[in-house]
């Protein structure tokens, strides 16, 4: 069963910091790593230091869809990981398709419903290629 293996241990950038690296949402440093085990991929190792901003959810969307919430946060560390490296893993590599299928995947071991995690899949699939390209 996929499952997350431990906490996931976060500190918060200061208003400064995220106005001076040019982001327009919250962002925070793994303060350990994070690990995720999913059925279909193995384990996949976040390290310390990692930067994420969670989901990156249109503002307009909140109200249906939360970045913050853990059913979200969590798999989508996971997620930013596996873009920022364009999938590759020390023993294996995923394609964009894949690291959003772990998504999906992640977030219903978290225990998001069926339409949340759909409509965050929908989204990455949609509106995640120029994050996996640029």
């Amino acid at each position: 069963m996929s499952k997350f293996l431990g906490q996931l241990k976060l500190r918060m950038w200061s208003p400064e910091e995220v106005s001076d690296a040019g982001y327009d949402t919250s962002v925070y440093d793994l303060l350990e790593g994070f690990s995720y085990l999913s059925d279909k991929f193995g384990l996949i190792e976040v390290p310390s230091g990692f930067v994420t901003d969670f989901a990156s959810i249109p503002r307009a969307a909140w109200a249906i869809i939360d970045p913050e919430d853990p059913r979200i946060a969590f798999p989508s560390v996971i997620h930013d990981f596996l873009y920022s490296t364009r999938g590759k893993l020390p023993f294996s590599t995923v394609t964009r398709e894949n690291a959003d299928y772990v998504l999906r995947e992640a977030m219903e071991a978290c225990g998001a419903g069926s339409f949340i995690r759909n409509a965050v899949y929908q989204a990455v699939r949609v509106g995640g290629n120029s994050h996996w390209s640029d």
